[in-house]
């Protein structure tokens, strides 16, 4: 298990920003779990499963404007094989851009980090603003995933506070 350690420059531990990042790529991987079963067992479609809760809390935990994205990608090519790998090239995206961009020199970090809050931030005022496609996966899954949302935030801007501390 690594070490969690707040801040910009951090070696050999994991940061608020990792540990954000880590978070988006599980919350884009629970959806696939649900998507992978029901293409091979439909009968999966016709109840509320745990694979069908696990799936409303991904959808709902990704950042808003992905979701809608996939949305859209599902309504223009009406299959869930494209919405499946698009998920999983996000996720691995997002994991591979991260890592160098949030763990580079610290000046760039920094900025890296207020963009990234400031992107949470705007996906959480989004996800308050009465607009029908904010309810889809019913208040608890949304709820769940502004939660969660605002813990990532929390774990961003609490980086670049322990950094302007020892800076």
């Amino acid at each position: 298990m690594r070490k969690i350690r707040f801040g910009i420059d951090v070696r050999r531990a994991m940061t608020g920003a990792d540990l954000y990042v880590k978070v988006l790529q599980i919350s884009s991987i629970l959806p696939l779990l649900y998507i992978f079963t029901a293409t091979g067992y439909m009968a999966i479609m016709g109840s509320r499963n745990v694979l069908s809760v696990l799936f409303d809390l991904g959808m709902c935990a990704i950042p808003r404007v992905e979701a809608l994205a996939l949305s859209y990608l599902y309504r223009l090519t009406s299959s869930e094989i494209f919405v499946y790998f698009a998920l999983l090239a996000i996720a691995l995206a997002v994991g591979v851009a991260t890592d160098k961009i949030l763990r580079g020199a610290p000046d760039a970090s920094v900025k890296a980090h207020r963009i990234v809050a400031a992107l949470i931030g705007f996906d959480l005022v989004l996800r308050l603003i009465p607009l029908s496609f904010n309810m889809t996966f019913g208040l608890p899954a949304e709820a769940a995933g502004w939660i969660v949302r605002a813990v990532c935030l929390a774990l961003v801007i609490r980086d670049l506070k322990e950094w302007e501390k020892n800076k």
